[in-house]
């Protein structure tokens, strides 16, 4: 970054040292990891295991094989909410296990 004789406000500065140190997708990854908990709820966050982002996969390990099947059915709305909460398409595809 270059030294500027102008004073800046942090939340600039911040954004400008994410982006020239291409800390952007790595940002967005741990949001949509916290949006899983928020977005789904007490109940589905009990069961989960383990859940980790990568190659835009996020994957989800559940103790609950019931919860698994009805998240199953409902894995494009949940990419979708997440993605749109994130505020860009950090991921692709959900894959539980």
């Amino acid at each position: 970054m270059k030294r500027q004789s102008k004073i800046l406000p942090l939340k600039d500065v911040l954004q400008q040292y994410v982006l020239d140190e291409g800390l952007e997708n790595k940002l967005l990854e741990t949001r949509a990891l916290l949006l899983w908990d928020e977005l789904l709820g007490l109940t589905v966050t009990r069961v989960t295991r383990k859940k980790y982002i990568a190659n835009r996969k996020f994957f989800v390990q559940l103790d609950s094989s019931i919860v698994r099947q009805q998240l199953f059915m409902m894995r494009a709305e949940i990419v979708e909410k997440i993605n749109q909460q994130a505020g860009a398409k950090v991921i692709d595809e959900l894959i539980l296990q």
